[in-house]
């Protein structure tokens, strides 16, 4: 099982380095038809103006809206983890308090034997 996590978290860690760029970083056909001053014109309004909607979005967020979503991705994650770290450590609680129930009572029967 823990191969398996290494190996996936391995795969997810090294995908965006394989992957290809997005479809919009080329410059669109209609930017070519463009003259000098029109093409100056769109630049500077995709030029970064401040806090943007997305680390490469030149636009800024209305409200921050991304904060937020970002944090409750985070939020949603931390509680997913949390709740499947608290199930396992209350199993090996159980297994491990199981295991040493059975020692006790061999040892009593053991004890009654002698």
């Amino acid at each position: 099982m823990q191969r398996l996590v290494l190996a996936l978290l391995l795969v997810v860690s090294a995908a965006p380095a394989f992957a290809d760029g997005e479809p919009g970083d080329e410059l669109p056909k209609a930017y070519e038809k463009l003259n000098q001053k029109e093409r100056e014109h769109e630049l500077q309004a995709q030029h970064w103006q401040g806090a943007s909607g997305m680390w490469t979005s030149p636009h800024k967020a209305k409200g921050g809206a991304y904060r937020y979503r970002l944090m409750g991705i985070g939020g949603a994650l931390l509680l997913g983890m949390g709740l499947v770290t608290h199930r396992l450590v209350k199993r090996a609680n159980a297994d491990r308090d199981r295991k040493l129930l059975r020692v006790a009572e061999a040892r009593v029967i053991e004890q009654k034997r002698s």
